[in-house]
């Protein structure tokens, strides 16, 4: 039941989350209006700051209000057309409409502003205006381009303005300190403290520290754009490294096409991918991808946009090299070799794997199967000299055992892939040296991609292809939905 509850909770996990933050925004909004309530009405740095109008006598408190609220909403209208932050543009309305209320019940701001005054409406339009254009606003004036429309700017100005804004409103509240500045037409003036004496409000002050805190992380994980993990693919010699990559961005250039922050977003695939994906994109009965020579590197990365609700990219960059290489990789790791003894493949290999957040580690399933050796014992090395980088277990070549599936269930693995998936963590487990790595990671299965074959008349397995002359994937959605959770 528990279990049910998790996997239910797990798998709309974004909707948990657009919920939770409508919920913070209902109980939070109000205590952060009062804050900035109390601080206008306490402070006097910052009164001292909307003072300084008086030195260029071209506009009024009210026309002050209005043009910053209006370089808020420019923004926040930026914010809520970008298909990538549309729905925490929605929230952070709703957070305006209540600090606003939380002002007015004080009354402060709105009731001591004349909308309809041709002044406050100028002042007003020049905010809205200013803050589109410095969030970005021209891209919308553009012809398409190869960038992502993301107003990033936009979020980010959004995000300074709460954290000026609350802080301020913190210090002006609950530190105490003499009045020793004044603005006014004539000019400003500061006086000098003798013994100042400085102190702090404490009531109040542990909960509106926690409501600040609260508000900040929340904001700020609303301009996030790019996902934090960084992914590293290592893998034994002929384990299909290449082709998971290959087969990796073909399921990224197919997923969600109706989606609109998708759909807006290029891959951005380097010239080495796109150099392997025109080769087995030709209408060949083979594979054309040829294994990575001696001493030859590949760039390899690309993106993809994971969530619907709260969308954001995600990289996946690695380089291909010879499988040979893994076997000198952990004693680079360990510096058991120095640089000047150490090829620049190996080197790169070794500062890929340092850096990474997740290493995805490939065990080849055909090997498993005909009885060979995996050649994996270098991931437990590896994993040594990585303790806090996560783990990524991936078992490349699994149509063998798809077959095998067919047959035994009596229907297709991919369409029951969560089945398959089982039924390859089983089988896989029965080799110690698998059920080592997985004990040795924490992980509980393994993650099966193929590409759908037969098998020609020379006895070899070639790729199938559609109606269209294109490969067919399995299970590399599925791996780039769990990638970027």
């Amino acid at each position: 039941m528990i279990g049910d509850v998790v996997d239910t909770l797990h798998q709309h996990r974004e909707k948990v989350r657009l919920l939770s933050y409508f919920i913070l925004m209902l109980v939070l909004m109000p205590s952060l209006g009062r804050l900035f309530g109390a601080a206008y009405e306490n402070g006097h740095v910052s009164r001292a700051f909307l003072d300084l109008r008086h030195l260029v006598d071209i506009i009024d408190l009210e026309g002050v209000s209005v043009f910053f609220l209006g370089i808020f909403l420019g923004l926040l209208v930026l914010m809520t057309i970008d298909p990538k932050k549309r729905w925490q543009g929605y929230l952070l309305w709703i957070g305006l409409a209540i600090a606003m209320l939380g002002l007015q019940s004080m009354g402060l701001f709105i009731p001591n502003i004349e909308f309809t005054d041709t002044a406050n409406l100028g002042w007003l339009g020049v905010g809205v205006v200013l803050g589109f254009l410095a969030g970005g606003g021209r891209q919308l004036l553009q012809a398409e381009t190869a960038r992502a429309r993301e107003f990033r700017r936009a979020s980010f100005g959004i995000y300074v303005m709460v954290v000026v804004l609350i802080l301020g409103s913190l210090v002006e509240y609950h530190v105490l300190y003499p009045e020793f500045i004044e603005i006014s037409s004539e000019g400003l003036v500061v006086f000098a403290v003798d013994n100042p004496d400085v102190g702090v409000e404490t009531d109040g002050l542990l909960f509106n520290l926690g409501v600040a805190a609260v508000v900040l992380v929340t904001v700020r994980q609303f301009i996030q754009y790019d996902a934090k993990e960084d992914f590293f693919v290592l893998g034994p010699p002929a384990s299909g490294k290449s082709l998971f990559l290959i087969g990796s961005y073909l399921a990224a250039l197919n997923r969600n096409p109706n989606d609109e922050a998708t759909n807006n977003t290029p891959l951005q695939p380097s010239q080495d991918l796109m150099e392997m994906v025109e080769n087995l994109d030709r209408r060949s009965s083979g594979w054309i991808v040829d294994a990575t020579g001696q001493g030859e590197i590949k760039d390899l990365e690309f993106q993809y946009v994971h969530g619907s609700t709260f969308p954001k990219n995600v990289k996946i960059a690695s380089i291909d090299y010879a499988g040979e290489y893994l076997s000198r990789l952990p004693d680079v790791l360990a510096g058991a070799v120095t640089e000047e003894d150490t090829d620049n493949t190996l080197l790169r290999l070794a500062g890929g794997v340092e850096s990474a957040d997740t290493l995805i580690l490939l065990v080849d399933t055909e090997r498993h199967v005909n009885g060979e050796g995996l050649d994996i014992k270098e991931y437990f090395s590896i994993l040594q000299s990585v303790d806090d980088t996560s783990v990524f277990v991936v078992a490349t070549k699994a149509d063998i055992l798809a077959d095998r599936f067919r047959e035994e269930e009596g229907i297709e693995a991919h369409l029951a892939f969560d089945e398959f998936k089982s039924y390859v963590s089983r089988e896989l487990r029965q080799s110690e040296q698998v059920e080592s790595l997985i004990r040795q990671t924490t992980s509980t299965e393994i993650h099966p991609v193929y590409y759908q074959t037969r098998v020609n008349d020379d006895g070899d397995r070639v790729p199938m292809r559609d109606e269209t002359g294109s490969v067919m994937t399995i299970g590399f959605d599925q791996l780039l939905e769990e990638l970027g959770r």
